[in-house]
């Protein structure tokens, strides 16, 4: 009877350590700045030859940027987004002289603001409402024109097209980076942000080369930078202009895979289990998403 209750007891203990393997278990994750890369620049996507409406929100673009604003709302929310996601030591920020609530008051005409509520601090849902940076910028220039904004939470690759397709005042304001792609679609604000790519990989392993991904298995969100990236390098080859100002062009082996999301959560939960071997977003919302795992 002992030696059968020795073997059950060593073919759960088995069972376990392949359990922990296989599902991640107590596997440390780093975001790492992907090196080979340049930032990323953020602007809102304006519907092409609405000027009036261009005018409006780079007024608010250019006067937060100058005088900091922008920076202390990127603060103020990254800190909300983790005290409401649970991270341990985070306190909830008190907004001081920032403004969070905007009152509208009886405006009837709509500013239409198309987003991807999944990369705070720049956008999240807070108690049912999408809120966060580009809400806010957005409010602003809402409150400016007399008008109110109306959020509509989409797929992420398809916002250009649908403020394209859009009949009134519309924007994009989804952390959107400024690309040629996009530029045939829509037309961008100023430059509000610039985000660094990361790589996110097991800690053993940490990855910090775009060139280093070659082979292996990528996610990335449906539609982003780093979708637009590893596709082209897996492909002809992605090309950038270094601060030295010369093209440099990145590949990657043509059976690297690139596995694609509606949201980062459901990439993160594959990569712990895995299935994938990283992860490459933007730097903000990945520390977001490490913080809350840990």
């Amino acid at each position: 009877m002992k030696k059968i209750i020795s073997i059950v007891l060593v073919v759960l203990m088995l069972a376990a350590t392949l359990c922990l393997a296989s599902c991640g278990g107590d596997k440390k994750f780093v975001s790492v700045d992907a090196t080979d890369l340049l930032k990323e620049d953020f602007g809102i996507a304006v519907k092409k030859g609405n000027s009036a409406l261009m005018a409006e929100v780079n007024k608010v673009i250019d006067a937060w940027v100058a005088d900091g604003t922008m920076t202390k709302y990127v603060d103020y929310y990254t800190q909300l987004a983790d005290y409401e996601a649970g991270v341990e030591g985070v306190s909830k920020p008190e907004a001081g002289e920032l403004k969070v609530d905007w009152d509208f008051g009886s405006a009837t005409e709509v500013i239409t603001v198309y987003t991807e509520s999944g990369f705070a601090p720049f956008e999240f849902v807070s108690n049912g409402k999408v809120i966060g940076v580009d809400i806010a910028i957005m409010n602003q220039v809402a409150v400016n024109m007399g008008k109110k904004i109306e959020v509509k939470d989409v797929i992420f690759d398809t916002i250009p097209t649908c403020v394209k397709q859009s009949t009134g005042d519309a924007v994009g304001a989804a952390g959107l980076s400024i690309t040629e792609e996009r530029k045939a679609e829509v037309d961008f604000s100023s430059i509000y942000y610039s985000s660094t790519l990361v790589i996110v990989s097991a800690e053993d392993k940490a990855i910090s080369s775009v060139k280093d991904l070659t082979g292996l298995k990528v996610a990335v969100q449906e539609g982003t930078s780093g979708d637009l990236i590893i596709s082209d390098a897996a492909g002809d080859g992605y090309v950038y202009e270094n601060e030295d100002g010369n093209e440099v062009k990145i590949t990657v082996a043509k059976e690297t895979e690139v596995k694609r999301y509606k949201q980062y959560a459901l990439a993160y939960a594959d990569l712990k289990a895995g299935r994938v071997d990283a992860i490459l977003m933007d730097k903000l919302p990945a520390q977001t998403m490490l913080a809350v795992a840990d």
